[in-house]
């Protein structure tokens, strides 16, 4: 009993330890799983395959961070072989074997840090395949000898699968059918009742979807008979080669003669000069023909009794053959002419796939040198395989392997290459060049020749990246040249040398020290300047060493400056230009690296003034009226007259312009009626007006009336009919007006639910836009997390040629800082080269009561060129002021990262705008239609006009397309600077010289050379032309980014004005996109042609169908056309609009192009489950 209690206490003590000591391996393994957990995806599947083809079972886990991966077969790990081996934590097997491929495959994935391996679920594989060779045996009874007339025989057709097989029997080669007698049963034959007729072959065929099989060991009835012949030697089955011989056996006893038939024919063979038929039965066939293949019978004819059965026995002619080898010979796939280089040492493994042949084809292989290689040794043959045990020099060489039977020999070889490992004898050393000149780095090395062995180049850890036209590396020795080495190319370099097998070798850096050239940066270009203005032109240069930069005016001494001018190292300012201000002035850079000048031409002129401006006028038919007109400017302005925006669209008999500027008009006609233009210009520029000349007829005219204006009336007997009219006009336009203005506040409140929606929903964003917890929200409340710190913007260089920092600009940042915590973040529009891009409610940022949506971009970045672009383009909106440019509205400076908020339009990108306007948009419900072409015409001017103004001020755009302008929904346009090129738009920039650059939008001389001016961004203006008639498409969307690289390089882009564009804009297109940037028009003369684009009203009417409301309004730009859609701060008509009828479509319109830019911005993420 003490005994029995002792041992109990024992096993409880043994168990509680057993239990705590597995409950810590449950605690380790939870912390494990905690750390590295990770899951089997996806796990090895099934498959079915064919025997002979190719197979990859598939195997992932969730976390491959520290997993190593390996496959069993049965529980026995899976070795690599040239036909089956692991790829990644995949196996693949590339030739299907029954006899080695049965089984469960099983993946089984280890964490290296914990050491706990996973199990996959088992795969299989349902290998479908039949055999090679087909026999038939006799199953019933048990011996041949037991077989008897009137007995019975059953036969088995033998064949090796897995597919389900249908079998088909023949005797003496012609095909048994099921009657009283004969049966089949699955692979079986039987033949009830057996006579002597029923003597013979019998062979069988074996059919599935894999393949087709014949018998080649057959059964051979041979039941003795008193009267009939009686076998003694069989026919059997020959293979022989074309044009060969062969000989067929037969001899029967108590045969009275012997003879032999094809199987298509019923006559029998005669001896001939290929067939010979022996006394003794046999049969000879010499010279064998493609057609002699098939079936021969032999038959025996009794001498006993006419009435006995003949008996045949049949057998088969094969023609022996070889195929030759595949394009993929060897496994692993290796082609012919393929250089294999195996490492030094190492173990070397290919098989040779035997060709198809008849009869079995024999493989072998040869070295080098010629002799066949055995099975035994360190360089061996096992079945086809060749084996290489620890590589040496000295069996690097060419090995054949051979596969022969009788029909032939086939040949194919491999060059096996043995490798060593490279050394670096000699690291590249350190240069310092100059800007524009070559360098060039050596790299030394001892290994393998190329190609065996590659150098390749590393440029700060990065592979170098070749320039387009120039080859840098040169293979054989590994040498790196550098072209016209530019300041970005500076930096450390490493050679890097790479033998197959071998792990790559890299060398000591060697760094490349550029020396900056002495340059302008840009170039001074010639300029005119306003009479009296204060104006300043700039000269500015770089070079390794800071240069000292002067102005000189041609024809007067150095440092001689009138008072009214000063030199401040390249900035001249005129405060107060005076005529003698004109000339050539020469701007020369000095520094340790020597001398650079350019001159360029300063005109002085005085813009156009108008002294008497035309006003709108009455005339009567058949008298004569004068539209005065008269202007001032240095030199003297001229004067140009045209009526509906048609130049010399006037009767030169009537029509007259005096030498003061009036247009004179001795009798003036009813058509006469119209709107006039007059321009005025010099090389100042343009100014213009437009009036209207109202015509009556002359039973009106009195001379108290005559020249009035239209305010002046008169009563007559018709004035109670224009009474009425007018009073039932004005009941009509104030029905008009009343169910637009419900509209317009319908479309509010929709909007404003939606926006109200979108911002709830942005808290709850995951792609796309900004939760409260995500890293928008950063931006807008706290700085940087690193600390460190960006400078002040009065530390920061100066960006542009109208960016000159001093207090005064300090000031006026200081009026535009606006709290960030009163930003209200809604959507993120994308990322550019700053940073994001975001939507957000501002509220009191323009009225103390109001929020507004802006548009934020945010410096993210510590790039310097970036904070250079991010600081000129704050200082460029700063400044400018035009109606068709978007406003700063403020600026967050107090912490990181810095924000600069603009203003938004309602609708979104011009971009977005196209895209939901197309035709062939497959959107269902109701399609906005797209614009029309005076509408195009409307928008094209708005945006000339917009980029005049920014080039007057001497600022360039450098990005300017339909995704960087604005548009709302009245159809102005705003010319805008999101640059969303990091995502949203990524696909239309390009990566150049550590560049984002928008290739398809600009000239050469800005992507190659880097010179961005207002004539590059003329011919960004044409491209804009082209999107507005292609409704978006992308430019040279056939060709590639670097196809369309190469060809601007090489001058050979070419542009091709868009369809149903007019004439004169196709050729105002043409010239923009010339290749010489000083062919290409202002856009002061882009503007003025603009005006002179006339269309075919009946061809492209402003019909209602179109769009909803036409807003008239004359502009008080440049050419004051008037362009429909546009009515802005400055228009001469103020907010007046002439609308057409509005029906139920107006509505229909309105919510489908909403909607259809609402669902954009939902597709690209903007809007979360809107």
């Amino acid at each position: 009993m003490a005994i029995h209690v002792l041992s109990y206490v024992k096993m409880d003590t043994i168990l509680k330890r057993f239990l705590c000591f597995v409950t810590g391996l449950l605690c380790i393994a939870t912390l494990t799983h905690g750390q590295d957990s990770y899951y089997f995806q996806p796990h090895p599947q099934d498959k079915d395959v064919r025997k002979g083809q190719s197979v990859t079972l598939e195997c992932g886990v969730s976390n491959n961070k520290h997993v190593i991966f390996y496959w069993t077969l049965n529980g026995d790990p899976v070795s690599n072989t040239s036909r089956r081996y692991q790829d990644g934590s995949n196996l693949h097997i590339t030739r299907v074997d029954p006899s080695k491929d049965i089984g469960e495959f099983k993946c089984i994935a280890t964490n290296v840090t914990t050491g706990i391996s996973l199990a996959s679920q088992g795969a299989q594989l349902n290998i479908l395949w039949i055999g090679d060779q087909a026999r038939v045996v006799l199953q019933s009874p048990d011996t041949p000898e037991e077989l008897a007339e009137k007995g019975e025989m059953v036969l088995r057709c033998k064949v090796e699968g897995s597919s389900e097989v249908r079998f088909e029997w023949f005797h003496n080669g012609l095909r048994m059918f099921r009657n009283e007698r004969i049966s089949f049963r699955n692979k079986r034959l039987q033949v009830a009742s057996l006579s002597p007729a029923d003597n013979g072959i019998y062979s069988c065929r074996a059919v599935s979807e894999v393949g087709i099989v014949d018998s080649t060991d057959n059964f051979a009835l041979t039941l003795p008979s008193d009267t009939a012949a009686h076998i003694q030697v069989l026919p059997k089955d020959i293979i022989a080669v074309k044009n060969g011989s062969a000989v067929f056996d037969c001899v029967f006893e108590k045969a009275a003669a012997v003879e032999w038939y094809a199987q298509t024919s019923d006559v029998p063979l005669t001896n001939n000069s290929r067939f010979t038929v022996f006394p003794n039965g046999s049969l000879s066939i010499s010279g064998i023909l493609n057609s002699d293949e098939g079936i021969y019978k032999c038959v025996g004819i009794s001498d006993i009794s006419k009435e006995a059965p003949q008996q045949i026995y049949a057998a088969r002619l094969k023609l022996a053959y070889i195929e030759p080898f595949d394009d993929s010979p060897f496994e692993p796939p290796i082609s012919p002419d393929e250089l294999k280089v195996v490492a030094l040492g190492s173990q070397f493994e290919v098989t040779c796939v035997k060709p198809a042949g008849r009869p079995k084809v024999k493989i072998w292989w040869e070295d080098p040198s010629g002799h066949v290689i055995s099975d035994t040794g360190r360089i061996r043959v096992d079945d086809s395989q060749l084996i290489v045990d620890g590589a040496k020099k000295t069996d690097t060489g060419n090995y054949t392997c051979n596969a022969e039977n009788i029909a032939g020999q086939e040949r194919t070889s491999l060059y096996f290459y043995v490798a060593s490992a490279p050394t670096i004898t000699e690291h590249p050393a350190g240069l310092v060049t100059e800007e524009g000149d070559s360098a060039t780095f050596t790299c030394e090395f001892n290994g393998s020749p190329y190609p065996v062995t590659l150098v390749r180049w590393l440029k700060e850890t990065k592979s170098h990246r070749e320039r387009v036209g120039y080859p840098n590396v040169f293979p054989h020795n590994g040498t790196l040249l550098i072209h016209k080495v530019a300041m970005s190319d500076a930096g450390d370099y490493m050679c890097e040398v790479v033998t197959s097998g071998f792990p790559p070798v890299i060398s000591e850096k060697a760094k490349l020290v550029v020396k900056e050239q002495l340059k302008f940066v840009p170039p001074p270009v010639s300029t005119r300047l306003e009479l009296g203005s204060v104006a300043k032109v700039y000269c500015k240069a770089r070079g390794s060493s800071p240069p000292v930069v002067r102005w000189k005016k041609v024809g007067q001494p150095f440092f001689d400056w009138p008072p009214h001018i000063q030199d401040d190292n390249g900035t001249l300012t005129f405060k107060g230009v005076t005529n003698d201000d004109s000339g050539k002035y020469i701007c020369v850079a000095t520094s340790s690296q020597g001398i650079i000048n350019a001159t360029i031409n300063i005109d002085v002129v005085v813009m156009p003034k108008f002294i008497v401006e035309p006003v709108d006028t009455q005339a009567y038919e058949g008298y004569s009226t004068m539209l005065h007109c008269q202007a001032i400017g240095d030199p003297m302005p001229a004067v140009q007259w045209d009526k509906n925006n048609i130049m010399d669209n006037f009767d030169p008999n009537r029509f007259h312009v005096m030498e003061n500027g009036t247009l004179y008009v001795s009798e003036v006609h009813m058509e006469d009626e119209g709107k006039y233009g007059c321009t005025v210009g010099n090389s100042g520029g343009f100014k213009r007006a437009e009036v209207n000349l109202n015509v009556k007829s002359a039973e009106y005219y009195s001379p108290s009336n005559a020249g009035r204006g239209f305010e002046s009336g008169e009563e007559n007997t018709m004035s109670k009919t224009v009474g009425v009219t007018l009073g039932a006009a004005g009941l009509y336009m104030g029905l008009v007006i009343g169910l637009m203005v419900f509209c317009r506040m319908r479309r509010a409140r929709k909007k404003a639910r939606l926006l109200a929606e979108a911002t709830a929903e942005v808290a709850k964003s995951e792609n796309g836009t900004l939760p409260n917890d995500t890293e928008m929200n950063p931006i807008v409340t706290k700085p940087l997390k690193d600390g460190s710190t960006t400078r002040s913007d009065n530390e920061a260089p100066s960006h542009s040629s109208g960016s000159h920092y001093s207090k005064k600009s300090r000031s006026s940042y200081d009026k535009a800082h606006f709290p960030r915590q009163e930003l209200q973040t809604m959507m993120l529009l994308g990322h550019g080269d700053y940073g994001e891009v975001f939507l957000a409610k501002a509220k009191g940022i323009i009225d103390p009561d109001t929020e507004m949506i802006v548009m934020v971009k945010a410096l993210q970045t510590r790039d310097e060129n970036a904070h250079f672009e991010f600081k000129r383009e704050m200082d460029m909106l700063n400044k400018l002021r035009h109606e068709n440019i978007t406003k700063l509205y403020g600026i967050c400076r107090e912490t990181e990262p810095f924000l600069f908020i603009t203003e938004y339009s309602d609708w979104g990108d011009l971009k977005q705008f196209l895209l939901a306007t197309r035709r062939d948009n497959t959107r269902k419900g109701p399609k906005p239609p797209p614009l029309n072409v005076p509408q195009i015409l409307g928008v094209c001017h708005q945006i000339a006009t917009g980029m005049e103004y920014l080039a007057n001020q001497r600022f360039t755009h450098k990005d300017l397309a339909t995704r960087n302008c604005l548009v709302t929904s009245r159809l102005n346009i705003k010319i805008s600077f999101p640059s969303l090129s990091r995502d949203t738009y990524a696909d239309e920039y390009f990566l150049y010289r550590n560049r984002t650059l928008p290739l398809r939008w600009a000239p050469s001389e800005a992507i190659i050379e880097d010179e961005w001016s207002t004539k590059s961004d003329v011919w960004s203006f044409a491209v804009v032309a082209w999107e507005l008639f292609t409704q978006a498409e992308l430019p040279f969307a056939e060709h590639s980014n670097e196809t369309v690289l190469r060809l601007l390089s090489n001058s050979e882009l070419r542009w091709k004005p868009p369809a149903g564009a007019p004439s004169v804009l196709c050729s105002l297109l043409l010239t923009c996109w010339s290749i010489s940037a000083r062919d290409r028009p202002t856009f002061t003369d882009v503007v003025h042609k603009l005006g002179q684009v006339t269309v075919d009203r009946q061809s492209h009417p402003l019909a209602f169908d179109e769009w909803f409301t036409i807003p008239l309004c004359q502009s008080s730009g440049v050419d004051g056309h008037l362009i429909p859609g546009r009515c802005g701060e400055q228009s001469l008509c103020d907010e007046s609009e002439t609308f057409v009828p509005v029906t139920d479509f107006v509505i229909l319109f309105l919510k489908s192009v909403e909607m259809e830019l609402f669902q954009r911005f939902q597709e690209r993420g903007l809007l979360n489950g809107r």
